[in-house]
């Protein structure tokens, strides 16, 4: 079993390469793949991470201390800061590190994840956590043997905090460990061995194959298939794409310069102008100083273009 690591104020990039994070899992065990893909997991855990952060992880940071203080005196309990990166007892690649534990009077301890979110983001969560952090408190669980872990979200709105929150949330042992075998075969079929995942979306793919080659391939019968099916599908959208365009524009003939259609109490269509906006004239610019405009070019990265013949 390997020993926690006590972690200092900068996470330690290089020693993240050498286990998967329990906020990592829902991505690695396909569960969550909005912001990160297992590709791109893989590629930081073989080649590493890039220093990131912003104002707001920042700001996550400095509020951990007041929302434990909330916590406190909300559930009548202490809250102790977790300073260690715990792995867990059979793989020594999978860890995971807490924002506190939660002392009960009781003589129990419980898990604290503290999350900040804006108003739009939350209310888009419902009354559940997204699953991503769902399994993220799963993982703690498990990796920790505590049973319960409760989850502290404090919620912005565009005049500054307008809700606190705390949710509880019980152990679930087989959605965990259905995670966990997950998470064991991606290491030692990918990381370990140094294999990629297959890709998941564009994204991936713009990654793992930037230039073309100038080579051709032969098709099989498979792929010439999916390419007539996907011919067929990009001429129905091009059909759907006119149909919609056509019925836009007669029902724009017809509101003319009025903004609003409407049916007894119901809008059906607006059709409101727009504030004037100011734009830079790129090509006035050039030319009226093109030395200073050559001094900013930057000649983009190469991109490849997918068409169908």
């Amino acid at each position: 079993m390997r020993d926690p690591i006590k972690q200092g104020p900068d996470l330690d990039l290089k020693l993240r390469q050498t286990y998967i994070g329990s906020s990592e899992w829902a991505v690695v065990a396909g569960l969550h793949n909005t912001y990160k893909s297992p590709y791109d997991v893989y590629m930081e855990k073989v080649y590493g991470y890039e220093p990131f952060d912003n104002l707001r992880m920042r700001f996550g940071r400095d509020a951990e201390p007041m929302i434990a203080k909330w916590v406190e005196e909300e559930l009548d309990v202490a809250v102790a800061v977790d300073g260690f990166v715990k792995f867990h007892p059979k793989h020594d690649f999978l860890a995971t590190n807490l924002d506190g534990e939660i002392f009960h009077k009781d003589g129990t301890k419980s898990i604290l994840e503290i999350k900040t979110a804006n108003s739009l983001a939350r209310q888009s969560w419902g009354a559940e956590l997204p699953i991503q952090y769902y399994t993220q408190i799963q993982g703690q669980m498990l990796i920790t043997g505590l049973r319960k872990a409760y989850v502290a979200i404090l919620t912005f709105g565009y005049a500054g905090p307008e809700n606190f929150e705390i949710q509880e949330y019980d152990y679930n042992p087989e959605f965990a460990e259905m995670v966990v075998n997950k998470c064991v075969d991606f290491w030692y079929n990918h990381v370990a061995i140094q294999i990629a995942p297959d890709p998941s979306n564009a994204e991936d793919l713009k990654k793992m194959y930037p230039d073309s080659n100038g080579a051709s391939m032969e098709a099989t019968i498979e792929l010439k298939q999916q390419i007539e099916t996907l011919k067929e599908l990009k001429s129905q959208k091009k059909d759907l794409e006119g149909s919609i365009k056509g019925l836009e524009v007669a029902i724009k003939s017809e509101m003319a310069g009025n903004e609003l259609i409407t049916y007894g109490e119901d809008t059906l269509a607006t059709w409101k102008s727009s504030k004037p906006r100011k734009v830079f004239d790129r090509s006035d610019f050039q030319k009226s100083n093109p030395d200073e405009y050559a001094k900013y070019v930057k000649e983009s990265g190469v991109s490849r273009t997918f068409r169908l013949k």
